[in-house]
């Protein structure tokens, strides 16, 4: 007994030189921030979360940590494969997102690069697509939300609202963009506890024309899932139809704010087509958040950006730095998504041709109501310190 204590005396003064040694490492080399690959950093191991103007990113980070915790508390291997399907929800989003980001670059690249042959396979294929788009089916649909991507990956779900679909069609405006719109898609449209929410049979997403209308394979996927071009033509045919709708107002201007590490910022001061078409076809406006949607897929720490915000807006397309590889080494976002919706905002009888006045009224409202949601909401998905702004 008196051996053993010695012994273990001796193995702890062995072991705190080692300990002090591993914390002066630590701080004179930043190895404190080392992480794994999976954390989706652009240099490789070294996230930056130790940087002054990084608040927004630890949080992040922390919020990742947690949903580790929470998943092991449920007896859960953060693994794809600790269910039959998981597995299968994550290939689907992994197929999704993947084909979001390369089918475009992809089809031009063949087109470009290609042969005759290849370049005559691919403009027959986008000639039959204009006559032939895929329907709708609400069969794969209903699979796909039983899959419930998000809550079996560690992402949730907070409804602060009274949404009643079943009573009438309601606008869902999703923020921030991020990427992918993963939150809102796999927490809330593809996700039969976040219909039964809101009491939907389907939601709509309405994306940019080009995934849905142009880029190959990816646009007739998509279109079975009922995602359909962002033009107003197709939004108000759905909304009189009875169809709800979900649009992210930001668009890709929005895309090239997130993975800023200091702050949320949305893009929304200067949006107002989505209250107009709401005032045109009298359906409520249901503010929705994503908290970490922004950054899951990692920091966005190339220089220049002021540069590259001006060329995105001009562009009307994102120049920002991109990984395909987030969660697990693949394109599943990495983080804890959480995602709020909060209470449908009326906007009163229809009005064919709504004033700017009317127009300016209900956006002044709905901006006040999503910074509430925002505000009230953070403590409860974990983002206790955000900063939000509109740009």
């Amino acid at each position: 007994s008196t051996r053993a204590t010695r012994r273990r005396g001796a193995e702890a003064q062995t072991r705190a030189p080692a300990r002090v040694s591993a914390r002066a490492a630590n701080a004179m080399f930043g190895l404190g921030q080392l992480r794994s690959p999976t954390w989706h950093v652009p240099i490789p191991f070294l996230t930056g979360e130790d940087r002054p103007d990084a608040a927004l990113w630890r949080e992040h980070l922390a919020n990742r940590h947690r949903m580790g915790r929470e998943l092991r508390a449920r007896g859960v291997r953060d693994v794809p494969w600790s269910s039959f399907d998981r597995a299968l929800g994550v290939a689907m989003t992994c197929f999704t997102f993947g084909l979001w980001i390369v089918s475009g670059a992809g089809s031009i690249a063949m087109f470009a690069l290609g042969g005759a042959w290849t370049r005559a396979i691919v403009a027959a294929y986008a000639i039959a697509s204009l006559f032939s788009a895929r329907r709708f089916s609400q069969r794969v649909y209903d699979y796909c939300a039983a899959l419930e991507v998000g809550e079996r990956n560690g992402w949730g779900l907070i409804v602060k609202g009274d949404v009643d679909c079943a009573r009438e069609a309601h606008i869902f405006c999703s923020h921030p963009h991020g990427l992918f719109c993963a939150g809102v898609s796999l927490n809330l449209i593809l996700s039969r506890r976040g219909l039964d929410a809101v009491r939907a049979r389907s939601i709509r997403l309405f994306v940019h024309s080009l995934l849905a209308s142009v880029f190959p394979v990816v646009k007739d996927w998509l279109r079975t899932l009922g995602f359909q071009p962002c033009t107003a033509a197709h939004m108000r045919r759905a909304l009189d139809a009875g169809l709800n709708a979900a649009i992210v107002p930001g668009g890709v201007k929005e895309v090239v704010w997130s993975g800023r590490v200091d702050r949320e910022r949305l893009y929304l001061k200067n949006v107002f087509g989505f209250c107009k078409l709401a005032l045109q076809t009298g359906a409520p406006l249901v503010p929705v958040y994503t908290f970490g949607e922004s950054l899951s897929v990692g920091p966005d720490w190339l220089p220049f950006f002021e540069s590259r915000r001006r060329l995105s807006y001009l562009l009307d397309a994102p120049v920002r730095y991109l990984s395909l590889t987030q969660r697990w080494l693949l394109p599943f976002p990495n983080g804890r998504l959480v995602t709020v919706v909060g209470a449908p905002l009326a906007v009163g009888e229809r009005t064919e041709n709504p004033t700017r006045r009317q127009v300016g009224e209900l956006h002044a409202r709905y901006c006040a109501a999503l910074l509430e949601l925002i505000e009230s909401t953070k403590e409860e998905a974990g983002y206790g310190s955000q900063v939000t702004e509109l740009v």
